[in-house]
């Protein structure tokens, strides 16, 4: 399935002079396939930095915890005991951070090695399976998929959902699953699931807004990011 929408947002650069600037949702063009692949980087590497929050409160407890008993130490040996402690503690929390990166970065290049690799074959190949992108000011600036490889008949999955950083908060994310789902009952799925990270709460409230309801939740493979859990939606269409 082909299609094109366009959206018209209305910018003003004074009071006195307003410029309506389209973004279109259509069909992915093999054209497209860099943007696509920039988007989804993009989106995954601010993923670090959510998923820092979420991971660190609970070793900064444990860390907290520990400062009391060091304290105690400090004040009836040596008070280089806390100076240590203290470097101990940023040595840690930079280690935490790396391995959040490198596990991040880890994702993205499983992902442009499999679906992304060639999205024409993944998305586009005829069988429901499909992409859309945004096209704003003449650039790609969003993208979201659809595939129905490994699951029962009737079931396709959401994947690949991201905005242009630059581009958020214009409705672009609402309008690229409004696409999605219209295609979804054209082509008669029973249902729609999605995975994500529990450090993804913008697209979590947006798919909850949309009905999607959580049915499984499991922590991260590496314990030390188990806080980091993976939630599945399904959606009754």
């Amino acid at each position: 399935m082909s299609s094109t929408k366009t959206i018209l947002l209305e910018s003003s650069s004074s009071p006195m002079k307003s410029e309506v600037r389209e973004v279109k949702i259509r069909s992915y063009q093999n054209r497209d396939f860099e943007s696509c692949r920039e988007i989804f980087t993009q989106g995954m590497e601010q993923l670090v930095g959510r998923a820092t929050r979420v991971v660190l409160p609970k070793y900064c407890g444990v860390l907290v915890a520990l400062s009391v008993l060091v304290i105690l130490a400090a004040v009836k040996w040596t008070s280089w005991m806390l100076a240590y402690y203290v470097f101990f503690c940023v040595v840690l929390l930079a280690l935490l951070y790396i391995y959040i990166y490198i596990e991040c970065w880890r994702f993205i290049k499983e992902c442009l090695a499999t679906d992304l690799y060639n999205i024409e074959k993944t998305y586009m190949s005829g069988d429901g399976s499909h992409m859309w992108v945004a096209e704003f000011d003449g650039k790609v600036v969003g993208m979201v998929g659809l595939v129905v490889y490994n699951h029962k008949p009737g079931v396709a999955e959401l994947q690949r959902m991201s905005v242009s950083p630059v581009c958020r908060r214009m409705g672009i994310a609402k309008k690229l699953l409004d696409e999605l789902l219209q295609h979804a009952k054209e082509q008669r799925f029973d249902k729609l699931v999605l995975t994500t990270t529990s450090a993804q709460t913008p697209a979590i409230r947006l798919y909850k807004k949309w009905g999607f309801r959580l049915i499984d939740v499991f922590p991260y493979p590496q314990k030390i990011l188990a806080d980091l859990q993976y939630l599945c939606f399904g959606l009754e269409l």
